[in-house]
């Protein structure tokens, strides 16, 4: 099946960061949460670490964050208003694109568009990069039902790593078992 493809700029809006000045950061809580890059991001939500009390470019709960500046690509979703700095963008779906598809979408593009990071001093990508890249627009129900399998099987998979997680530690400790029974004489 063919979808007919759009430029990102066409069909979503995307915010460039822009750092405010640093005496309006503050750890106490006043202000919106500030986001500087990617050092903020948890699995899919960013951890507030600071805020800032006169923010200038301003996301909103859902959207869709992209580290713009050393590292490039890297993807984590807005929980709340927020401000964000220089090293971010911020993408919000138009009407003809499903959100979750556009997160989705990126997700799939993040070594492409990490790979587009110019500079001397460290990586960088600009609106205009974020403006063309091409996505495809199948009708809004298709993109819903697609959502709805990847965050199955996104699912599985975080469950499946936890798993594997615990595994490894259940092996570590019966490793440091096994090492402390033959070294005490044990075995």
């Amino acid at each position: 099946m063919s979808w007919p493809t759009k430029k990102l700029g066409e069909v979503a809006k995307i915010i460039m960061g822009q750092s405010p000045s640093s005496s309006t950061y503050n750890e106490s809580g006043e202000g919106l949460p500030f986001y500087q890059g990617k050092k903020d991001y948890g699995d899919i939500n960013p951890t507030v670490r600071i805020w800032c009390s006169v923010p200038g470019k301003v996301v909103e709960a859902g959207d869709i964050l992209i580290s713009v500046r050393a590292p490039v690509g890297a993807l984590n979703i807005a929980s709340e208003r927020s401000c964000i700095g220089r090293g971010l963008s911020g993408i919000r779906a138009g009407k003809y694109l499903d959100q979750g598809f556009l997160y989705h979408f990126l997700r799939g593009k993040e070594i492409e568009i990490a790979s587009w990071g110019t500079g001397s001093t460290f990586a960088s990508i600009s609106k205009k990069h974020l403006e063309n890249i091409e996505i495809p627009l199948p009708p809004i129900a298709e993109q819903r039902k697609i959502v709805e399998k990847l965050d199955a099987l996104s699912e599985k998979i975080r469950t499946l790593q936890s798993l594997q997680s615990q595994q490894v530690t259940d092996l570590k400790a019966l490793k440091q078992s096994i090492l402390h029974e033959a070294f005490s004489g044990m075995m």
